[in-house]
Formats: structure tokens, C-alpha cells, sequence
């Protein structure tokens, strides 16, 4: 009797977490972010804002392999004096480059983790709206599992709500 007793005991400890999984939803977050109207807005403006310095880049960057083609076509005809001036040359150019390189990376890290912030909290309330509209208990980040069932992610609602929350 007591075997039965703890076998029905094991079973219905068991069959608790089973019960639960239909208030459970997953979203993912990183795609509810991405997709969203606010993000695409916001990398369509950052890439504008950014168009500028990245030409620049590129056009230093050009520069600076046109200068290097040049030393290594030219060098064995140029005196000492002149190879070392295109050399320092070609390293002041390569310093500026990363110079505005990590410049131009700490500006648009800047600015993405505004546009982060401004939206996290939208994004916790989109969330949230779901999971009450879906009679969602829990609601987990879709990196932290390995396996959903396809009927439990919830990523293209939270997409859909935090849009409208955003306008």
C-alpha cells in the first residue's frame, strides 16, 4: 500500500510542471527588438547619420592602399629619404584610420544603447501585455531554452504590441 501510495505521490509531483506549461510562453527577445518598427527606424536614421564618417573611412582606407601599392612599385627607385617620408606617410594615415575607426564605433555604441534603453522598457511592457492578453504565467527569453514548441512563441505579438506601444 505504501508503494502505491508513493507512486501516485512521484506521479503527481511529476505531472505538476505539465500542468503549468500551458501558462508558459517563449519570446525572443534580440528578433522582438530587431524587427520592431522602432528599431528599423532607428538603423535606417543611424545609418544616415553615420553615411559621412564611414565614407570617409572608406575613402582613407583607399587611400591608404593606393599609397602602399605605390611605395612597394616605387621603392627600389626612391632614395632613402623619400621611402622613409611615404612610410611615416602611410603611418599617419593608418593611425588616423583607427582613430576614426574606434571613434566612429564608440559614437554608434552610444547611440544604440540610447535607442536600447529608450526601448527595454517598452519592450518589458509589450511582454507583459501579452502574457496578461495570453493568460501567460511565465514568460522566458527564447536563449535560455533548447527546445519551444512552435504554438508557445509569442516573439511575433510581443513584435506586433511594442510597435504600437512605440508610436
Amino acid at each position: 500500500m505504501k508503494t502505491g501510495l508513493k507512486a501516485a505521490v512521484v506521479a503527481l509531483a511529476l505531472a505538476a510542471p505539465l500542468s503549468h506549461a500551458a501558462g508558459m510562453a517563449v519570446v525572443n527577445m534580440q528578433k522582438a527588438l530587431a524587427e520592431s518598427a522602432p528599431a528599423k527606424a532607428f538603423m535606417k536614421k543611424s545609418q544616415e547619420k553615420f553615411s559621412t564618417q564611414r565614407n570617409n573611412l572608406k575613402k582613407l582606407e583607399d587611400e591608404i592602399r593606393t599609397s602602399i601599392t605605390n611605395y612597394e612599385r616605387d621603392a627600389a627607385t626612391m632614395s632613402e629619404a623619400e621611402r622613409s617620408k611615404v612610410q611615416v606617410e602611410i603611418r599617419r594615415k593608418q593611425e588616423d584610420y583607427q582613430y576614426q575607426g574606434r571613434a566612429l564605433e564608440q559614437e554608434m555604441a552610444q547611440a544604440e544603447q540610447a535607442e536600447l534603453s529608450r526601448l527595454g522598457p517598452k519592450l518589458q511592457q509589450a511582454i507583459a501585455s501579452v502574457a496578461e492578453q495570453g493568460g501567460y504565467e511565465v514568460v522566458v527569453d527564447a536563449r535560455t531554452v533548447s527546445y519551444v514548441k512552435p504554438g508557445l512563441d509569442v516573439t511575433a505579438k510581443v513584435i506586433e504590441k511594442l510597435n504600437t506601444l512605440a508610436k
